[in-house]
Parts: structure tokens; sequence; C-alpha cells
């Protein structure tokens, strides 16, 4: 039996997590974003993206290690080296790599996006988003890919 991993690709506001829904079935979704969630309350702070993020990882990489499928992450995945570590670990347990992304008609559209998403991303956050996006995202692009200088 194969093990899917699916790499969710979209701004916010463009309909990734409701697609995610939709891949999941009997697997697991691992969202960086759930883990901002306090006391049922979405808190983004932004001191805490790298640490929840790496979190994220390891979550995700251990439900990889007990073979569960599909695995879904819902993140944004703008450039390739931010799924790198996911797709990594999914090509050494064995997954089937599969990159999705929402198909709705605003999925592009900044201020569609910025009235659309849940967790309040101004419309210059996602412009920026906006303008790193790599159209083309494959198994070979995140397992060769580096993250940028800061």
């Amino acid at each position: 039996m194969s093990k899917t991993l699916y790499i969710m690709r979209g701004l916010s506001g463009s309909g990734k997590s409701t697609l995610a829904k939709e891949l999941v079935g009997e697997g697991l979704i691992f969202s960086t974003d759930d883990l901002f969630i306090e006391k049922g309350e979405y808190k983004f702070n932004p001191g805490k993206l790298g640490v929840n993020h790496k979190q994220n990882q390891v979550n995700a990489i251990e439900a990889m290690k007990d073979g569960i499928s599909p695995i879904v992450i819902d993140n944004t995945h703008t450039q390739s080296w931010e799924a790198k570590p996911y797709v990594k670990a999914g090509v050494e347990h064995g997954y089937e790599i599969r990159f999705a992304e929402p198909e709705t008609e605003w999925a592009f559209d900044a201020d569609q996006l910025a009235s659309k998403n849940t967790h309040g991303v101004p419309k210059v956050a996602i412009e920026r988003m906006l303008a790193r996006w790599e159209q083309e995202m494959t198994v070979e692009s995140c397992l060769n890919a580096t993250a940028p200088k800061r």
C-alpha cells in the first residue's frame, strides 16, 4: 500500500485549508497555524514562527515514521526551501509526494485574499508572498533548495 504526502501550496485565504480537508481522508493535517491557537483562539506571534514551523515539522515527521497516510502539510510553501524538510522526510519514509494548490479564482488576487483569509493577514504581507511565489515546485526543486541568507 502506498503512502501519500500532500504539500499544500497557496497564499493566505486561497482555500488551502478547505482543500486539505478534502484530501486528508483518514490521515492527518499538519499546519503551523494550528500551533498559534491558544484556548481555542488564533493568536499569531511572529516571535514564535520559527519555533512553531520546527515543531510542525517534528510532528509531521513522527506521523511519517508511524506510516500514517495520507499526511497533508497545510502551509503556504511559497518557495521550495520552505517545503524541503517535509519533502526530504517524505522521501526518506517512502511517501509519494504530491503538491496541491487550491484552484480558486482569487488564488493570486491580493485584495480578495486579504478579505478572505481567516487570520487577518494584511494585503501588504500577501503582496510580499506573491512577489516570492515559485510557479513550479517539484520534489527535486525542494531537495536542492537552500534557505535565503537573512
